[in-house]
């Protein structure tokens, strides 16, 4: 037989957290192999670019699946899709401030941020799949052990 045990700790936000505690470190890891690498290739001058690209991408990604973690505490379909759609309104507004405070600065080498953030973007989303795929959260209700009365 299985155990049917309450979890208590599963709320509507509970994959969103697994999909960020799974994905934060591998993605990291995988942006800094990436800064190291393209250090080698491009050069010196190529790393702070590459470390900003790393920075930017982590945040983005870490702070939707955070907030979303910690705002979405209902079940209800509408109440998800709102708090999705603001939290990545106010992502897309973050990356907009983002391209017009540095689209013109000298340090920046515009080829190693893009490589960065694409090689960060591909490993976030590997590993929160995986993460999500490999987490063991229910998705639907258990029934009872005991028959309903007046049935």
């Amino acid at each position: 037989m299985t155990d049917r045990t309450e979890n208590p700790a599963v709320t509507a936000g509970a994959p969103f957290a697994v999909m960020l505690r799974g994905a934060l470190v591998p993605a990291s890891v995988a942006g800094a192999l990436a800064v190291l690498v393209l250090g080698v290739v491009r050069g010196l001058d190529s790393v702070p670019g590459s470390l900003l690209g790393l920075a930017v991408s982590v945040a983005f990604y870490a702070s939707g699946m955070f907030l979303l973690s910690r705002l979405v505490r209902s079940a209800s379909p509408h109440a998800f899709l709102a708090v999705a759609m603001a939290v990545y309104l106010a992502q897309v507004l973050a990356l907009l401030v983002f391209f017009i405070v540095f689209r013109s600065a000298s340090w920046v080498d515009g080829t190693a941020l893009a490589v960065t953030a694409l090689v960060v973007t591909l490993a976030w989303q590997a590993f929160a799949y995986r993460a999500m795929r490999t987490a063991r959260l229910p998705v639907y209700d258990e029934p009872s052990d005991t028959p309903e009365q007046g049935r």
